[in-house]
């Protein structure tokens, strides 16, 4: 098969999934189900509260935590729903297959106000992640699990969860201090006159 064959072939089967994909919420997760609710006071709930919450003071290094924290997640889910190896059967809208409301809100907003204590209050962040990991990757998954809210595949185990959840954690950690360096170290070698 010839390079523009498969792509067509592609965008084809990629057209009768979104279909697929949107007859399906039609049925199942509309504005009429529970779970659609659900979903969106997952969005709204955590915003409202991080907006409440958050240090004015470091606005932007808690955000930038928060957006490449979101980033990381939806890229770590897309990949993982796109293969397989978990699923979201309710959802918001149909064109995010995956959990918008957990990766652009709960969890973002979790790990964020985890920063912002730990880094306010000179707080160990690694052991504030891991336990914030246990309770969503085992408790919370273990829940969404049993009301058919997520679904794992695969294989795929809570403790794969929490493995996710506790490394995107410090690995956005460790970018949001590196950008805190970057900034330091250029403001040290190219002071403001």
């Amino acid at each position: 098969m010839k390079q523009q064959e498969f792509i067509e072939k592609i965008n084809d089967i990629q057209t009768k999934a979104n279909v697929l994909s949107d007859q399906y919420w039609a049925q199942f997760s509309h504005m009429g189900t529970w779970q659609f609710w659900y979903h969106v006071v997952l969005l709204i709930i955590p915003l409202v509260l991080l907006y409440r919450l958050i240090n004015r003071q470091r606005l932007f290094e808690i955000l930038f935590y928060g957006y490449t924290s979101h980033v990381i997640f939806t890229y770590i889910d897309s990949y993982m729903v796109r293969y397989g190896y978990w699923d979201h059967p309710f959802m918001i809208l149909p064109q995010f297959p995956f959990a918008l409301s957990i990766n652009a809100s709960l969890l973002p907003v979790i790990y964020m106000l985890i920063y912002q204590y730990c880094t306010d209050r000179g707080r160990n962040f690694y052991l504030w992640a891991l336990v914030a990991s246990v309770v969503v990757g085992f408790i919370w998954v273990e829940i969404h699990e049993q009301h058919n809210i997520f679904q794992l595949h695969r294989g795929i185990t809570n403790l794969h969860t929490f493995i996710s959840n506790f490394f995107v954690s410090v690995l956005t950690y460790w970018i949001t201090r590196l950008f805190l360096y970057i900034k330091k170290y250029t403001k040290q070698k190219y002071p403001i006159s």
